[in-house]
């Protein structure tokens, strides 16, 4: 009789086959800890830096503490971009030299686990790290640089007299000289006005009032600066450019409108400003000999090239972190500190080409990271011992 064949027993599915080994999850928990505090750490040590320009918001301005939080809010999503892969790289380095001088990573070879093996957690932890740098850099960042530019307009607008000191002639006032013997920063009222307007050089014209205020105004663009000047009881004198004409003018009410349009030479304006599809639109517009094309080409691939450093972060953090110190955070922090030095000097040095016209963008901005990997290659290759 035909024997029946044995019946196949299939391998159930476990979720636990998804989670990481155990291996794995404790090299993550050596990176994780100082990558958090990397963050926290660099992000508060930027945002010391722009202390003084959150408290002139506050103190001259008058912002409310919903202003500073969101002020404070769009600057740390602008730091994130040169956070991240500072951080991560720092990370490595400390959770790997504490392995190291613990002698973890001894027993960890001696039981047959290689180094790359180790490095394949960190990798996946430098590709959540990338995704997230390539977020911040095509989008939030240039949004919150945008958002926090119209935001110190906007308070700009509404303190324009802060600009205005007493008994003191104050240039570049919208490109007018002011001068006016008493200034109420509360109410943006002025006693005994002076304004000389030479903005049209042809027929420049000094206007005196006793009274005067500052009133803000709303503009078609928030990328634009406008305010009304309103003038009482006072006379414009002007005269022709040879001196022959001379017309003196009396009013009670004289109304001054004062306006930085968008895009004008005295408003800021930055590559780093231009969200991702519009810096592809202006490349495809642009010629990429011009210098707005050179321009818009180096800030593409600046931001690619930044975004994926922390890949070439994993092998040089590994390998010089393997390096035993007594004084692990200290080592970490020298190699790193050497380490962004030379990229941002190399990254500097290629704007700098694709300015000149020296090198293409796409190769000048990727030689910073083409220089780590070298030296990411050699110091990994050490610590395969």
């Amino acid at each position: 009789m035909p024997t029946e064949a044995p019946a196949v027993r299939r391998r159930r599915f476990s979720p636990r086959l998804l989670l990481p080994a155990r291996l794995d999850r404790y090299i993550l928990g050596e990176v994780i800890g100082p990558f958090l505090g990397g963050v926290v750490f660099f992000i508060f040590l930027f945002l010391m830096f722009r202390a003084l320009s959150l408290a002139e918001l506050l103190i001259v301005h008058g912002a409310s503490a919903a202003t500073l939080g969101k002020m404070t809010m769009l600057m740390t999503i602008q730091f994130l971009p040169m956070v991240l892969p500072v951080a991560f790289l720092i990370a490595v380095l400390v959770g790997f030299g504490r392995l190291s001088s613990d002698s973890e990573l001894v027993a960890f070879k001696a039981s047959g686990v290689s180094i790359w093996r180790m490095s394949v957690p960190v990798m996946v932890l430098s590709l959540f790290v990338v995704a997230l740098s390539l977020g911040l850099n095509m989008e939030w960042s240039p949004w919150s640089e945008s958002a926090s530019k119209n935001l110190l307009i906007k308070l700009s607008n509404t303190k324009v007299a802060s600009s205005i000191k007493e008994g003191t002639f104050t240039s570049g006032f919208f490109d007018l000289l002011i001068y006016a013997e008493k200034v109420d920063q509360r109410t943006s009222r002025m006693k005994r006005v002076f304004i000389y307007d030479e903005r049209n050089p042809k027929t420049p014209f000094t206007v005196v009032a006793r009274t005067g205020e500052i009133v803000p105004v709303r503009t078609a663009s928030e990328l634009g600066s406008a305010a009304m000047l309103k003038l009482y009881n006072g006379s414009i004198h002007r005269s022709d450019s040879g001196g022959k004409l001379y017309q003196k003018i009396d009013f009670e009410t004289y109304r001054l409108y004062l306006k930085i349009d968008e895009g004008a030479p005295n408003a800021s304006w930055k590559p780093g400003m231009i969200p991702y599809r519009d810096l592809r639109r202006i490349i495809r517009e642009s010629s990429p000999t011009s210098p707005e094309g050179r321009e818009m080409r180096g800030e593409f691939w600046r931001r690619y090239a930044i975004a994926f450093a922390p890949l070439i972060f994993v092998y040089l953090g590994m390998g010089f972190g393997t390096v035993r110190t007594r004084a692990v955070r200290a080592g970490a922090a020298l190699v790193a500190f050497i380490t962004l030095l030379v990229y941002w000097t190399l990254l500097s040095a290629a704007s700098m080409a694709i300015h000149r016209g020296v090198l293409p963008p796409i190769i000048a901005m990727w030689i910073p990271n083409l220089v780590v990997l070298m030296a990411a290659a050699f110091s990994f290759q050490r610590a395969r011992w």
